[in-house]
């Protein structure tokens, strides 16, 4: 039994979209899913220097509705790579990992990328070789040659695994999100199984009175070693 995940491209995640990706054998970028506005595809929440939670943000160029997010442009003539690297600031006097975090994310920030999508990628692909986390990861744009359309969206699962047959692939694998929006009907129609993995959000010292759970990645990377992380990762259990 093989397993497949995908999801939308998300800027530096909660460890529970880490946590899916170290379940599967092959993950599916959805580099072509539609920008939702507000989403977690061009923001995400650390600690900010006063200790409250506050927002990392990529600023992105007006665009349409409908609009894909390997199609959405980044506002280069901002400089948000140094407004994220000094919103990190709480982390310099408390988090053991910062010089590390900061290294990597000062990596990431040495190249313009295209679209939103592909730093969005390029931001969970160095996540990973920090953390030592292997994965055949591909994207769907490069996957989707025929340009085919669902009848409805829940369905993008099966096509994904369908990609993926001939390697074995039986079983679709999502966040707990979706045990509302997938039909599981639909995946035992097409002779494939399908489960939602809930990240149980364990606790780690992060500076703070109380525990503040589901932040960015970014935030688990300053207080935990890569050893530590995957076994955060690994502490799951089926919804």
């Amino acid at each position: 039994m093989k397993k497949l995940a995908g999801h939308q491209t998300y800027f530096f995640p909660y460890i529970g979209y880490f946590s899916v990706m170290n379940a599967v054998d092959y993950y599916v970028y959805c580099d072509e899913f539609q920008f939702k506005k507000q989403g977690w595809m061009n923001r995400n929440r650390i600690i900010g220097e006063d200790g409250n939670i506050k927002y990392i943000i990529v600023p992105v160029k007006k665009h349409s509705r409908e609009t894909p997010t390997n199609e959405i442009q980044i506002c280069y003539d901002q400089e948000w790579e140094k407004s994220i690297i000094d919103q990190l600031g709480y982390y310099k006097r408390r988090a053991p990992f910062y010089n590390e975090v900061i290294d990597m994310l000062q990596e990431l920030f040495t190249k313009k990328y295209v679209n939103l999508a592909e730093l969005n990628i390029a931001a969970t692909n160095i996540v990973l070789e920090r953390l030592g986390v292997k994965v055949n990861r591909y994207k769907m744009s490069e996957l989707r040659k025929d340009k085919r359309s669902c009848e409805s969206a829940d369905e993008w699962g099966i096509y994904l695994c369908k990609c993926f047959e001939s390697e074995g692939v039986d079983t679709f694998t999502n966040a707990p999100g979706g045990k509302e929006f997938y039909d599981t009907g639909k995946y035992a129609e097409n002779g494939l199984n399908i489960e939602f993995l809930q990240n149980n959000l364990s606790l780690y010292d992060q500076g703070l009175d109380t525990f503040v759970e589901g932040l960015s990645i970014i935030d688990v990377l300053m207080f935990n070693s890569p050893e530590q992380v995957r076994k955060m990762m690994s502490d799951y259990h089926a919804v």
